[in-house]
């Protein structure tokens, strides 16, 4: 008996799944599995590993069964030789229940996928730095002390390129400390 059995896994720590969860109920999943806390859903102690030959694997994107191409890649071959079936809402061209697909459907929809989860992985990171403290990005080369110059020089008028020349910076990150206006 074939079972069509949705799959999640959460990108970061309290995301909400409310989206997904729906879109698998609506394209017919019997039981909806989710992992948290797992690197790839194939790994031990992974809901997968309830799974069994014959069972289509229905997922919102391929993107969440691991947080790199080479692991999705990997993820679906193993499924393949458990005699799982993959069938990926926003990727059709790599589900493997349905034949075989057009050869440059699949690596289009493989390019796509992998700047998915480079976003993916850059979010991931952005939100850890927010939790340690820290404010992802570059640091501001507007410190302290250049700002309090900076907004001296304009109450004498000066013009705000004169002031990145003075400071060394440039007019932009000037305007940005001072909250100027073009």
């Amino acid at each position: 008996m074939r079972r069509l059995i949705g799959y999640l896994r959460p990108w970061w720590p309290g995301e909400d799944l409310t989206i997904d969860i729906e879109t698998l109920a609506e394209a017919g999943a019997e039981v909806i599995l989710t992992d948290a806390g797992v690197e790839g859903p194939l790994d031990d102690g992974s809901a997968l590993r309830s799974l069994e030959s014959g069972d289509i694997l229905l997922v919102s994107s391929a993107a969440r069964l691991g947080s790199s191409l080479p692991r999705v890649v990997q993820t679906i071959a193993e499924l393949g030789r458990q005699g799982i079936a993959l069938r990926s809402l926003n990727e059709p061209a790599l589900s493997t229940d349905a034949g075989v697909a057009d050869p440059a459907e699949v690596f289009a929809t493989l390019e796509g996928l992998r700047r998915r989860l480079a976003g993916i992985r850059t979010r991931q990171g952005m939100l850890q730095a927010e939790a340690a403290g820290r404010r992802p990005g570059r640091p501001s080369v507007m410190t302290p002390d250049r700002v309090a110059v900076a907004a001296e020089l304009r109450r004498q008028h000066r013009s705000i390129a004169h002031i990145a020349r003075v400071i060394g910076v440039s007019p932009s990150a000037v305007q940005r400390a001072l909250s100027v206006p073009v």
